[in-house]
């Protein structure tokens, strides 16, 4: 008896020293990441959909009538709880929202190789490669919703590891409120717990856990998607029809990317191109070596397994999901494969010899210089970041540092191209902007109170769908404007990025930063040009 008591005491003490180390671990791996990311953030007004989410939080918007799939309420509601705690401006809240994501995807990933090898080095490793992959750091220094997102499937992975290790229902229970979180914050989070669930209920009918698992995760996930829910019957108010509702959803405007099968071979290219963007050093080689190993623990370790089955869905969700940023859809990816870094590592005994290490950490430190190189090489090439789409200069951005260098120092580009064309133009002036511009105009115009007598109008005209939502087939339009007495101007003058009746019938001419529209047989502009 004594000798079990003993026992029992060494576990008990080596099971509480684990949980320090995994707490520790954890809070170390959220505080870093948190200061890289604050370090390297946007100073402020962005470009893109990144911008976007910076107006739509401000207001704390919770509708987009048909797209409703891209709300975001998770996200929406705490960038709009940053941005009013009165430290920083509503646009620094919204990027801040996305580095404490982002970071708490970070330290998930430590927390998961802890869970998975029981050293803190591969751990370590594993988190620090994910802290600086391209698109993760980049999705942490700006505002995005992917950020939270892969905390979300990073969480549910680490309690899904956490049941299998103990065997505690409870651990089940909070995946399922983590997933429902996770639907409030991006679609994306729900390819894991589509994964996790089928293996819940494998689990369930081969009587592992109790059948009232299931109803009591279907309930949990239901109050952690609260906010989601909310906006679909804004949906449902507002069309007067669920199935409507549940389309704008779930699918959105972007049905035909969302389904897509075509053009593979391009994209299965590009897919490669991004991951090396994002792994562009040899240490890559050991998450290969992870995997490969971590398949012999398949069969005493179903976790193994579903960790593996969670990649191999959001690879083939990624790979052929045609949109512009498709490289941020990969992110998952990105994510699991610093985990299996992390397993390689601690899969070799050489990896702990101290030589070993020192070589690993620099590999791990090479990706920033890396990503540097690869910049200036692609500008000095002329390589052609849209794939082969239109390219068209926007003012105060170099799109090669834009996009191929994660960190965001000192991109004041958004700020300074919004206040001064706002300020160059005259009193009354409409101002056509594309989804890339807008965000930041309206930001400074409506929030700022900046150059309210100039009317800011959406000029997207990347397809026939948008022109006409916009415009129908009013080609009249600019002579309205022009009975007004208002002029009228475009942020660009790249025909795909404008109304398809302005491409046709008018002419632009520069006036400073954008440029002014005129009729093609009116002569020359009503004013002076800049």
């Amino acid at each position: 008896m004594a000798d079990r008591r003993r026992l029992s005491g060494g576990t008990d003490r080596t099971a509480a020293a684990e949980r320090r180390i995994a707490v520790a671990g954890w809070g170390l791996a959220l505080a870093a990441a948190l200061a890289v990311y604050g370090a390297t953030m946007a100073p402020d007004l962005v470009w893109q959909d990144a911008g976007d989410y910076q107006w739509q939080a401000a207001r704390m918007n919770l509708s987009r009538p048909g797209d409703a799939v891209r709300v975001h309420p998770f996200y929406v509601v705490v960038a709009h709880g940053l941005g009013r705690i009165g430290v920083w401006n509503y646009a620094r809240g919204a990027s801040v929202a996305s580095a404490v994501g982002t970071a708490l995807a970070v330290a998930n990933v430590w927390l998961l190789v802890w869970l998975l090898m029981r050293r803190p080095w591969p751990a370590t490793v594993a988190a620090l490669v994910c802290m600086l992959a391209h698109t993760v750091w980049q999705q942490g220094v700006q505002p995005q919703t992917y950020g939270w997102s892969n905390a979300a499937m990073s969480g549910m992975l680490v309690l899904a590891v956490a049941h299998a290790r103990t065997g505690r229902i409870r651990w089940l229970l909070v995946l399922a409120l983590v997933g429902g979180v996770g639907l409030s914050v991006h679609l994306m989070s729900q390819l894991a717990l589509a994964v996790l669930g089928v293996w819940v209920v494998w689990r369930m009918i081969r009587r592992d856990i109790p059948a009232w698992v299931l109803p009591a995760g279907l309930g949990l996930w239901l109050l952690g998607g609260g906010l989601f829910w909310y906006v679909v019957w804004g949906e449902v108010v507002r069309t007067g029809e669920i199935a409507a509702a549940l389309e704008s959803a779930f699918i959105g405007r972007r049905g035909s990317a969302v389904f897509n099968v075509t053009g593979l071979p391009r994209m299965l290219l590009r897919s490669v191109l991004m991951f090396v963007l994002n792994f562009p050093t040899l240490l890559v080689l050991l998450g290969f070596w992870g995997l490969w190993r971590s398949r012999r623990a398949w069969p005493r370790m179903p976790h193994a397994a579903l960790l593996a089955a969670v990649l191999v869905v959001y690879v083939l969700f990624a790979v052929r999901y045609r949109v512009p940023n498709q490289n941020f859809f990969f992110t998952p990816v990105y994510v699991l494969a610093a985990v299996y870094i992390g397993v390689g590592v601690g899969s070799v005994t050489w990896a702990r010899r101290p030589a070993a290490m020192a070589a690993i950490l620099t590999a791990a430190l090479l990706v920033v210089p890396a990503y540097w190189v690869m910049m200036r090489t692609a500008r000095a090439t002329g390589f052609n970041l849209k794939a082969g789409r239109p390219v068209r200069k926007i003012p105060y951005r170099d799109d090669y540092v834009y996009y191929l260098l994660p960190w965001q120092t000192g991109n004041d580009g958004a700020r300074r191209f919004a206040e001064e064309a706002l300020d160059s133009l005259p009193r009354g002036a409409v101002l056509f902007a594309d989804s890339t511009s807008r965000p930041p105009l309206l930001c400074v115009q409506k929030l700022e109170g900046r150059r309210p007598d100039v009317r800011l109008v959406a000029s997207d005209g990347l397809s026939p769908e948008t022109v006409a939502r916009y415009w129908g087939s009013k080609e009249d339009l600019l002579a309205e404007f022009a009975a007004e007495g208002r002029r009228v101007f475009i942020v660009s003058d790249h025909p795909a990025y404008m109304p398809a009746w302005m491409a046709e019938h008018t002419r632009r001419v520069p006036f400073g930063i954008v440029f002014e529209a005129t009729e093609k047989a009116g002569g020359p502009p009503a004013g002076e040009t800049k």
